[in-house]
């Protein structure tokens, strides 16, 4: 499905990030766009508040936000929660965020392309 403006009820969308080498691997992802005033709320006297409680909120948000994910660690997907999130690395989880916030764009999966073609190809 194409992006939209509008949020409509149900409505998700499919996100990429692309591998960094030697920082995180490469991640697909389901999430439910951002409603404006969850994010206003996210951000909220942001400049004020701790680093810890900066945390806390971007965490807090991608839990609510992420309906599946492909993340991976020792061949088992990783839960989608706040401990999970504690642990991965510092430009990934900032890199969701602005993904699933709609402050930055998912990167495009030539993967997904590559299986469009073959199975255009099939038809």
């Amino acid at each position: 499905m194409a992006t939209q403006a509008y949020i409509d009820d149900g409505y998700s969308e499919e996100g990429f990030i692309k591998e960094v080498p030697g920082i995180h691997q490469a991640c697909r992802f389901k999430y439910r766009p951002i409603m404006p005033g969850e994010y206003r709320e996210a951000l909220h006297h942001w400049s004020e508040i701790s680093a810890a409680e900066k945390s806390t909120r971007i965490n807090e948000t991608i839990v609510k936000l992420l309906e599946s994910w492909d993340l991976e660690f020792k061949s088992k997907i990783l839960p989608i929660d706040v401990a999970t999130l504690e642990r991965l690395k510092q430009p990934f989880v900032d890199r969701l965020f602005n993904v699933v916030t709609g402050s930055d764009i998912s990167d495009k999966d030539e993967q997904k392309k590559q299986v469009s073609k073959e199975k255009d190809a099939k038809n």
